[in-house]
């Protein structure tokens, strides 16, 4: 176990990413049908409570609709809730919806749940697609050797975001943060050390891993592109650290600290960012602002002291701090009627759900995997109910690049919080918490807030 161990570690900096990866896997012939279907015309809101009897559809009884969930706990090396948040925030929707009459005259429900235990997600996945089961599934593992296996098998399956490569172009894949461009510039990051009143930036990045120096170059190019916009100039780069900082860093921060670097952009866990900031600390810099990816974690925050004061953290949705809007009240509702904390792997099984609840009330009441899989390819304005930015997912399979950005039509947006004596806070517009920019115009601009319903 401890070889294996070693060997998927590495692989988990794909985690670590401010910008969602892409890649080129090629899609599978589990989808092909799904393209051929028409789409129903007896689906939609109207039609949810009509129940009709359906066979030999995986996981579907007369009475209830039952997916699978896979997720990562024991071995689990963030030491962060996973697979039991992410299972409270599936669970809280199905609760919701179901209180509702549920759709179809059927329950949602959790049918298994199985704790992939690291290195083990293909096996799971296997076990979904042989079983016969469950209608659908939901992936919440670190590592995700199974998610082909399930897109080939035609299973409708709902993710945690965390690996573009390993979702690009599979049309039955849905993760929760949409597959982008990840060399392309953000004006976000920038934007945000505009607001910190920097002027020297710093960027780090793994060396273990191609997604993460990506990650880090095209945060280091945004820096340059907007440097005379932004008066913050690119001031140092290291895109090969080794996975966790196993060395430390003190040599990186000595550097930064001759370059006047007031201000760090990472591609890092939060367990990292702890070692940063701690070592930032001891060398007294005192005046360095951070800007975390992966550190939305109010309880990590808190029991850091004031270690991250001052520091913004990146959310990929609507964030609990902002004004709450009809998605964000039932969330919360649901998850305080489960005595649960709000968490953001709980948010990405709410969002997971609620794109697995739209799939269905699309491909209408004499649903299947096929029907479903097509039907949600073509929803092509989701935002989970105003909790994310709006999806194509006609087109969001598809991965495209800085060159073609100017054909894109989706905005480019971006919402992070501030840390404030010890707790987030939202930064900018409350009721339009997100800070967005056109894709098809690179020029610097002052970001418009936005709200998605």
């Amino acid at each position: 176990m401890a070889r294996t161990r070693g060997r998927v570690i590495i692989v988990l900096v794909t985690l670590l990413l401010v910008v969602p990866a892409c890649g080129n896997a090629k899609q599978t012939s589990g989808t092909d049908a799904a393209k051929n279907v028409k789409l129903p015309t007896d689906g939609g809101q109207q039609n949810r409570a009509v129940h009709k009897e359906i066979s030999g559809v995986p996981g579907v009884t007369s009475t209830e609709i039952a997916y699978g969930v896979v997720g990562t706990k024991q071995n689990n090396p963030l030491g962060t809730c996973l697979l039991d948040c992410y299972l409270q925030g599936i669970n809280a929707y199905f609760a919701y919806r179901n209180s509702q009459g549920g759709i179809y005259g059927r329950k949602l429900v959790v049918g298994s749940v199985t704790d992939d235990q690291l290195g083990n997600n293909q096996a799971a996945a296997l076990a979904i697609t042989s079983g016969n089961k469950v209608f659908g599934a939901f992936e919440a593992g670190l590592l995700q050797q199974g998610w082909g296996d399930l897109n080939a098998a035609g299973v409708p399956t709902y993710m945690w975001g965390i690996d573009g490569q390993s979702a690009a172009n599979r049309d039955a894949l849905f993760p929760s943060t949409v597959i982008g461009c990840p060399d392309c510039t953000r004006r976000v990051v920038p934007y945000a050390a505009q607001l910190a009143h920097a002027h020297h930036a710093g960027v780090l990045g793994y060396s273990t891993s191609q997604n993460s120096q990506v990650c880090a170059d095209s945060t280091a190019a945004s820096f340059k592109l907007y440097a005379k916009d932004t008066g913050v100039d690119m001031a140092f780069l290291k895109d090969d650290l080794p996975y966790g900082l196993a060395n430390g860093i003190g040599p990186e921060i000595t550097a930064m600290k001759k370059a006047g670097v007031d201000f760090i952009a990472t591609c890092f866990d939060l367990n990292a960012m702890k070692t940063l900031a701690q070592e930032l600390k001891r060398q007294g810099m005192t005046n360095v602002t951070l800007y975390h990816p992966n550190t939305y974690n109010q309880a990590f925050v808190k029991a850091a002291g004031d270690l991250f004061e001052g520091n913004y953290v990146d959310v990929q949705f609507r964030p609990f701090e902002a004004a709450t809007n009809t998605a964000l009240t039932a969330f919360k509702t649901w998850m305080d009627k489960a005595h649960a904390t709000y968490t953001e792997l709980a948010m990405v099984g709410w969002i997971n759900a609620t794109l697995a609840y739209q799939g269905l009330l699309a491909a209408g009441p004499t649903f299947d995997r096929t029907k479903v899989i097509a039907a949600t390819n073509h929803l092509t304005n989701f935002t989970a109910d105003g909790l994310i930015a709006t999806v194509d997912w006609s087109k969001a399979h598809t991965p495209y690049t800085q060159a073609a950005r100017g054909t894109i039509k989706d905005l480019e947006c971006g919402t992070f919080v501030k840390v404030v004596n010890g707790q987030f806070q939202e930064v900018g517009n409350k009721d339009k918490p997100w800070l967005c920019w056109p894709n098809s115009d690179l020029k610097w601009s002052t970001p418009v807030p936005t709200n998605f319903n």
